[in-house]
């Protein structure tokens, strides 16, 4: 696959470019006179009191980091979380804005990134230290091969090194409900659930429990999940953390168990009334929260910016809004997280770009909460010395790291500058930046990717171009399995962009078609999403047949299919040329994934 230019000039004219001018030097105070109304409301009606044992808390801050975004040039093709799917958002195409159609209500100064790239990890963890944040918490989903998890461990594994290099912490938040999605999509059987967890927490303490920036709180080993979602019982956890020593300290979420160590708050979304969380029901809950973890002997508290998902413009529920409010949002979980006195104070998030709770530089919000967390690090450490401008140089630090342009000895004056930072030199990082020649101000330089093409449409057809009807569009479907909400009857329900998929690594993976009574057929025509985001792949198919859903007969051995939209459309036709019933397709292989896919199975007859 022809892989697109890394970075195009923003060019869309002043008009836009004033998106990106959003940061000021200094956070903005002020806002509509609503949000000033609103948030001096919610300011008089918080109630957190201090702690009467955890006073004198320096808290660390880390900041809740999603590794699993995967693009060009680093990686292959953009992956999930850029495009959901790919029923409205293909970042392959550009917009008229110059900007990649992701699917994000918001656009991070990079544009759309891959999770693994050195290059962009060197930035984000750049940010992190000259904003005052301590490090991260993974969202982080285990070992195993399987779905995208084996992609995220990866990332979270090369982040881990930038991390080292940078001097910042970080923990994982483990998210149990993995195991039922390995369980759903065929990794294992239900019994199998306890011995994959445990194998975790035992990589888990052989590679990262022992290392000197994992965070610990009495000597042991932070651990947070964000649930439990499958794994409800303290017995099954005291299995899955037994081949870690010391047993690790446990965080659950807000209202999930009664035996964790400790708990963390989270937006709380369900308290959404009309698709919106108000400012006042969000304080109601944070005095509740902070009022039954008064007297908890270890807390970890959230501030985050709000919530604006992108899941119904994509095809799927949304969780509710929260105001972003010119950042008066942010700056009232934070006062309410620092009054409670807690271990750590956790963002909510560093990316999560689909939830829209992202405190990375964007285009639309520019550096505005990492230049208030630089002015809360101030106030509790004399010695933190960066400034907003300096918060501007990684981007052109990274801008330069990735071109093709840029020669060896520029490179290495990038490598320099950061090494410069990450030693703690201020002086020496800023000095270094500027002899490289970069050249920045106090306002955003937003960067796009290029598409390199236009986006790709397709109808899914109701008669083929000899006006013969598609009879498999609404019939009854049965599968062999399927994944997630991937069912059989997104094969024929006429739309391109929904899909079945079938269990992972449980070949062979089947489709039965049932067309209601004995029909000549013709042709079958397999279809998959036609943008570039469902990139070339090979499928091996055998197609049979029956006339009482019983008797099978094989009509087309097994044979390779390819699926390349550059190509064919990403559409194979079949001949079938036989009277039958049921038309049964059976996949044996997918080099594009762990299981047969099928977005929409036509057939047709004489």
């Amino acid at each position: 696959m022809k892989k697109p230019e890394v970075f195009a000039a923003f060019a869309a004219g002043a008009a836009l470019l004033c998106l990106a001018c959003t940061s000021t030097i200094g956070p903005k105070k002020s806002g509509p006179v609503d949000y000033a109304k609103q948030f001096e409301a919610a300011y008089t009606q918080l109630q957190v009191a201090s702690s009467p044992v955890r006073q004198d808390k320096q808290p660390l801050v880390l900041a809740h980091y999603m590794p699993w975004f995967q693009a060009p040039p680093a990686g292959e093709q953009y992956g999930f979380h850029w495009h959901q799917g790919g029923a409205k958002f293909d970042p392959y195409e550009t917009l008229s804005d110059g900007r990649a159609n992701i699917s994000s209500h918001y656009y991070p100064l990079t544009g759309p990134y891959d999770s693994s790239d050195v290059n962009l990890l060197e930035y984000q963890a750049a940010l992190m230290k000259l904003s005052g944040i301590d490090g991260v918490i993974f969202d982080w989903y285990g070992i195993r091969d399987a779905l995208d998890y084996k992609a995220v461990h990866d990332a979270a594994v090369a982040m881990v090194a930038a991390l080292d290099r940078a001097g910042l912490r970080f923990a994982v938040c483990y998210e149990d409900q993995s195991i039922s999605h390995m369980i759903e999509g065929g990794s294992f059987d239900k019994s199998g659930g306890l011995e994959e967890a445990t194998r975790v927490f035992a990589w888990l303490q052989e590679n990262w429990f022992t290392k000197e920036n994992y965070v610990k709180l009495e000597g042991r080993p932070v651990v947070y999940c964000f649930g439990p979602q499958y794994f409800q019982a303290k017995t099954e956890w005291d299995a899955i953390f037994s081949p870690a020593n010391p047993r690790p300290y446990f965080f659950d979420l807000d209202n999930r168990t009664s035996w964790a160590d400790a708990t963390y708050d989270w937006p709380p979304m369900w308290a959404s009334s009309g698709g919106k969380l108000t400012i006042a029901r969000l304080v109601t809950y944070l005095n509740s929260f902070y009022a039954k973890n008064n007297t908890a002997a270890h807390l970890t508290a959230t501030a985050f910016p709000g919530f604006h998902d992108i899941y119904a413009q994509a095809g799927g529920k949304s969780y509710g809004f929260l105001d972003y409010a010119d950042g008066e949002t942010f700056s009232l979980t934070w006062t309410a997280a620092e009054k409670a006195q807690p271990d750590i104070i956790q963002i909510a998030t560093w990316n999560d770009y689909g939830e829209g709770t992202v405190i990375e530089p964007t285009i639309e919000h520019g550096y505005k909460e990492l230049e208030f967390l630089q002015d809360a690090r101030k106030t509790r450490d004399e010695h933190f010395s960066y400034t907003y401008m300096d918060l501007r140089i990684p981007i052109e630090l990274y801008k330069l790291a990735v071109s093709e342009k840029a020669t060896a000895e520029q490179k290495q004056a990038v490598s320099d500058a950061y090494a410069a930072l990450f030693a703690g030199d201020a002086v020496e990082f800023s000095r270094k930046a500027r002899a490289i020649g970069i050249r920045f101000d106090i306002s955003v330089s937003p960067l796009l990717r290029e598409s390199g093409g236009q986006s790709q449409t397709a109808a899914v057809a109701v008669f083929d171009p000899a006006g013969r009807r598609n009879l498999a569009l609404g019939k009854s479907v049965a599968v062999s399995s399927k994944i997630y909400d991937f069912t059989g009857a997104k094969a024929v329900d006429g739309d391109i962009s929904s899909y079945w998929e079938g269990a992972a690594d449980k070949y062979p993976n089947s489709v039965t078609i049932d067309l209601s009574s004995s029909i000549q057929l013709s042709t079958a025509v397999i279809r998959l999403n036609p943008q570039r985001i469902w990139g070339k792949r090979t499928q091996r198919i055998e197609v049979q047949v029956s006339d009482d859903n019983n008797a099978f007969t094989t009509l087309v051995p097994e044979a390779d299919s390819v699926f390349d939209p550059g190509a064919n459309g990403n559409a194979v036709a079949i001949p079938l040329n036989t009277k039958t019933r049921y038309v049964r397709l059976i996949v044996t292989t997918n080099t594009g994934a762990k299981a047969g896919q099928i977005a929409e199975l036509e057939i047709y007859g004489q």
